[in-house]
């Protein structure tokens, strides 16, 4: 998959541009706040259809104007001609996609997503709490499950209803509390163990990919595994079928710290996950170049797993991807970059020393684009 060009109107800084990107490197450099970052979120927008920067995706419109749109023509593997996307958004944050000119929901264009992005935010995925690591099961790599979505958006109104009972009756009767939440048990049981069980599947699936993506960016002297933590006492080699009830008995045991508390304690929200590197807690003990080493072997055996299912790599994404790597990491990610479809980077610096010759390389500059040579 390649982006052939970029048109942005009131996007961010970009008040008009038209971009030909180069087909496989674009290495951007600028200095501070002149849109590099912006022109990489540009990017994402057209191949996601929302911001990987903000949840409020209306800020990406430039503040005087009242409305924005992103326009991007790509290539796919498999397609006799090319596609073009276009994601437009007015001030209220409502958004309009046109796949070749014709209006399509959101899911049917991004259903997975057709980038995959590194931003320095994204170390939160091993710094953060594990709110930010069930993100990453949920949005990146549910969609790999096609019926993840589903499940997991019934899992969020049963649960949302389920808690809402705790909190209204939870210091009263407790029969009536328990004639409210019953009706809400087995569904929260049957799509909680859904969940947890298409995350396992999944993480099983991609557990090759980010193995070797992760021994060929440390130049094989780094082991990476992790362990999925979950809110059931599920050991290994639990059977699918076993799992709702795994669920039921563990909150029944934990009803009364639920009405406590107000609040349902166990369920795929609670889960987690913890990444080692030759058997050492990463978050607790690694250092900030092994952390950001993780986070892009996660990125990039994400794109292996695309490659895998469609026959096409997505377009990468990597702003300030090099900033805290040695230079053995640094190497291996450019070997690792190396035929892997159309990546955009940025730096503060041109890079080309290690993309000389199989790059394009453009300067930004208070939202216009220069350059583009080799």
């Amino acid at each position: 998959m390649r982006i052939k060009r970029v048109v942005l109107k009131n996007f961010r800084n970009y008040s008009d541009l038209t971009w030909h990107p180069h087909p496989c490197l674009n290495v951007i450099s600028g200095d501070n706040a002149q849109g590099k970052t912006n022109l990489l979120e540009a990017v994402f927008f057209c191949m996601a259809g929302r911001s990987f920067r903000t949840s409020r995706d209306r800020e990406v419109i430039n503040w005087e104007e009242e409305g924005c749109f992103a326009r991007a023509r790509i290539e796919r593997e498999n397609f006799t001609s090319s596609q073009e996307i276009s994601v437009s958004m007015n001030k209220t944050g409502e958004k309009f996609f046109l796949l070749n000119g014709q209006k399509q929901n959101r899911g049917k264009i991004f259903q997975p997503c057709l980038s995959v992005s590194f931003t320095p935010t994204d170390l939160d995925l091993i710094r953060g709490s594990p709110s930010e690591r069930r993100k990453w099961l949920d949005i990146e790599l549910g969609p790999y499950d096609y019926k993840y979505f589903y499940n997991f958006n019934q899992y969020e109104r049963v649960l949302s209803h389920r808690n809402n009972i705790l909190k209204n009756y939870g210091r009263g009767n407790r029969s009536k509390l328990t004639e409210m939440i019953d009706p809400w048990n087995d569904q929260l049981f049957l799509y909680g163990s859904l969940i947890i069980n298409s995350r396992i599947n999944l993480l099983k699936n991609i557990f090759p990919q980010l193995k070797e993506v992760f021994s060929d960016l440390t130049g094989g002297k780094e082991e990476l595994t992790f362990n999925y933590l979950s809110s059931l006492p599920l050991e290994k080699g639990t059977a699918p079928e076993d799992t709702v009830r795994l669920y039921e008995e563990t909150s029944k045991k934990k009803i009364n710290e639920e009405i406590a508390r107000q609040q349902t304690i166990t369920g795929p929200h609670r889960d987690d996950i913890v990444f080692f590197i030759n058997k050492t807690d990463v978050k607790k003990f690694g250092s900030r170049g092994q952390q950001r080493s993780v986070v892009l072997a996660l990125k990039l055996a994400l794109m292996r797993m695309f490659y895998r299912e469609y026959g096409e790599y997505p377009v990468l994404i990597l702003d300030d991807v090099f900033l805290e790597l040695d230079r053995q990491r640094r190497n291996g990610l450019d070997n690792l970059l190396r035929g892997e479809g159309q990546v955009f980077i940025t730096s503060n610096s041109s890079l080309r020393e290690y993309f000389s010759g199989r790059a394009g390389f453009y300067r930004v500059e208070k939202g216009k684009i220069y350059g583009g040579e080799n």
